[in-house]
């Protein structure tokens, strides 16, 4: 019986943000150095923040074929913390005013984590009321199906 109405992001989702999240994180090397020498912190941890939420994207994604309700417990999770990070290295960015990762590079960041951790945290909720009725209504067994 599925109990999440529809509010859980699928496998298929999952695995689209671990690519998209790969692309970016994996084929740019964010520890170059800018022309001054210089190799940015906010700029090497938005890209470790994309390669580890690309890994973890990936295994919530295999993990919701298995268990559905801990991949999105994961996946969750992940979006809450990568949003927290974007909005680390936004605010990072702002800060220093000798290097920038884009025009209004802080503004798409801050937007990306608005929405990710919006959605993120909108799943975790359903996640934890799902699981709350769940255990209510079958007299504290827990969740049988996907769990």
């Amino acid at each position: 019986m599925n109990q999440n109405k529809g509010l859980f992001a699928g496998p298929v989702v999952m695995l689209l943000s671990a690519a998209i999240f790969g692309f970016v994180g994996f084929f740019r090397d964010w520890s170059a150095p800018f022309p001054d020498g210089k190799v940015i912190l906010f700029m090497v941890l938005l890209g470790w923040t994309l390669r580890i939420s690309a890994c973890v994207f990936l295994l919530s994604g295999i993990l919701a074929l298995v268990r559905p309700v801990m991949g999105n417990l994961l996946y969750a999770l992940a979006g809450i913390g990568s949003a927290g990070l974007f909005v680390v290295v936004a605010v990072m960015d702002v800060t220093d005013t000798d290097h920038m990762i884009m025009p209004y590079g802080e503004v798409v960041l801050l937007l990306f984590a608005a929405w990710h951790g919006f959605g993120s945290w909108s799943a975790l909720r359903s996640i934890l009321v799902s699981r709350e009725h769940t255990v209510v209504a079958t007299g504290g067994r827990g969740l049988a199906d996907g769990q």
